[in-house]
């Protein structure tokens, strides 16, 4: 007579499946931040590449020449000189996917059930500090500034991210369209700041103690 097979499982190889799914788990639990953040971190490349492409767009309509603006408003340009068609796709990429529109809109008191991503980016007297999630070329920052953009551009940032909201760094963009990422450890070399403290706060700008996100500002 044939053993019966044997159907279920035994105590012990219960355990392993536990011991397995929780190795699995934790796993998941330390990594998917990072996950999360990496994805994010390239759609924002992805951004600032488009805003380049706005830039590019306005400097065919102006004699090669960037606009004159500083800050945020360096790279809104184009979009109020209406060289960008004004929909909410387009106007999305004036922010980070870690710091998108409704935060940005919550931040600075408009309710972004109210008004539109479009709309928003429309109000021109109304960009100030934390209107967007990026920072723009602040000529105004360094009298040679846009002297270096001309014959060096890539030696200058023009687009960056205005605060640190990715976990690894910063993203930036230098002048010949090329986008980089700052590691945390570079900063803190730089800067001499513990960025494990939570009190800590880098803002990309004039003063930040990291000289090639000098020449961006928030403002």
């Amino acid at each position: 007579m044939k053993r019966a097979l044997r159907s279920g499982f035994t105590l012990l190889e219960m355990m392993v499946v536990i011991v397995i799914i929780g190795i699995l788990s934790t796993y998941l639990i330390v990594n998917v931040p990072q996950w999360f953040d990496m994805a994010n971190a390239t759609a924002s490349e992805r951004n600032m590449g488009r805003l380049y492409q706005h830039l590019l767009m306005y400097r065919q309509n102006n004699n090669m020449a960037y606009p004159t603006d500083t800050g945020q408003r360096f790279f809104i340009r184009p979009w109020k000189d209406g060289l960008i068609e004004k929909t909410e796709a387009q106007a999305l990429a004036f922010f980070s996917p870690a710091y998108v529109y409704r935060d940005c809109a919550a931040d600075v008191g408009v309710d972004p059930e109210a008004v539109s991503s479009v709309e928003y980016l429309s109000d021109w007297d109304a960009i100030g500090p934390g209107y967007t999630s990026y920072s723009g070329f602040n000529g105004s920052s360094d009298k040679d500034a846009r002297l270096k953009l001309k014959r060096n551009p890539g030696s200058v940032a023009i687009i960056s991210d205005a605060l640190m909201i990715h976990r690894f760094g910063v993203i930036y963009l230098t002048g010949e369209g090329a986008t980089h990422r700052l590691l945390r450890t570079e900063i803190e070399e730089q800067t001499g700041l513990d960025l494990d403290d939570e009190e800590t706060i880098f803002r990309p700008g004039p003063g930040c103690g990291v000289p090639i996100l000098e020449t961006v500002s928030n403002d």
